[in-house]
Formats: C-alpha cells, structure tokens, sequence
C-alpha cells in the first residue's frame, strides 16, 4: 500500500491562492503549499488539520490509500 495525496485537487477545487493559505495555515511559504500541491512534499500532520479546516473538508479528504501489487 501507498499513500496518494489528494491536496491538490482540494486546494484547486477550494479556489483559494497559495499565499492566503500559507498565511492560514501560519509558518509555511507560498513555496511550500506550491509543493504540496504538486505533491514533492506533505504537510506536518498538526499543518494537515490546519489546511484540512482552511479547506472545509476532512483530513482523510486530502490522502486516499492505493492498493499497490506487488
């Protein structure tokens, strides 16, 4: 199994820039939520509640479990 983050299709379908949330979210650039959106990196697991309630969705919403054959 893998983890497939769903971050950035949330932020896409939230309609909400990078800069406001990496402001939300307090202590991240606008850089970073630019790399969690294009998944090189994942936020903290305190920064994923944060963006999960700056999103309106749940945090299980930003990641989904792949079933991986091998």
């Amino acid at each position: 199994m893998r983890v497939k983050s769903n971050i950035g299709k949330k932020i896409e379908e939230s309609g909400l820039r990078d800069d406001f949330i990496a402001r939300s979210v307090g202590g991240v650039s606008k850089k970073t939520v630019y790399n969690w959106r294009k998944g090189l990196s994942t936020p903290s697991f305190e920064k994923t509640f944060i963006l999960a309630h700056i999103l309106g969705c749940k945090v299980d919403d930003l990641a989904k479990i792949i079933e991986v054959e091998e």
